[in-house]
């Protein structure tokens, strides 16, 4: 048995669904997870094993549902990205202020900026990958010149 951290009282376990607040956002809930609690005092744990494996498939689970995401979700999945809000938005190409208004719910995220962030979570581009300095030297004007590309081929 395990004991209580805070009083030193005897778990009692049961197994049952959780909801997972931890994860910000309302709807998550963890099927069939043990949860202890002590009769004494109650405190309550739930031991969670494999949390980034839980968080890719919470991840992977948004990815796949059929409308725009809203504010929670974005900041779930910018947040599993490991991204500050800036280097977000230098991601996704838009202000920071951009990213503020979808996360609290002020703007709907464009469709093409839910496209580009559901690509991003799939290839589980790590932050770093892609220099957030490299994002602001992209050429935007509209006719850029053309790359200059020089490889060395060797035998």
């Amino acid at each position: 048995m395990k004991k209580c951290k805070e009083c030193s009282g005897e778990m009692i376990s049961s197994r049952e669904t959780y909801r997972y607040n931890e994860s910000g956002l309302p709807n998550v809930l963890l099927k069939d997870v043990e949860i202890r609690r002590c009769p004494s005092c109650g405190a309550q744990e739930v031991p969670l094993p494999r949390v980034a494996e839980l968080h890719r498939a919470i991840a992977l689970a948004l990815v796949h549902k059929p409308a725009r995401f809203l504010g929670a979700e974005v900041r779930y999945l910018r947040k599993y990205l490991g991204w500050s809000g800036v280097d977000f938005a230098s991601h996704m190409g838009v202000n920071p202020e951009t990213v503020s208004r979808w996360e609290n719910g002020k703007e709907v995220i464009s469709s093409t900026s839910d496209r580009l962030l559901r690509l991003i979570v799939v290839r589980s581009w790590p932050v770093e990958d892609y220099s957030v300095d490299d994002l602001a030297k992209i050429d935007d004007r509209r006719d850029p010149p053309p790359a200059h590309v020089e490889l060395r081929v060797q035998d």
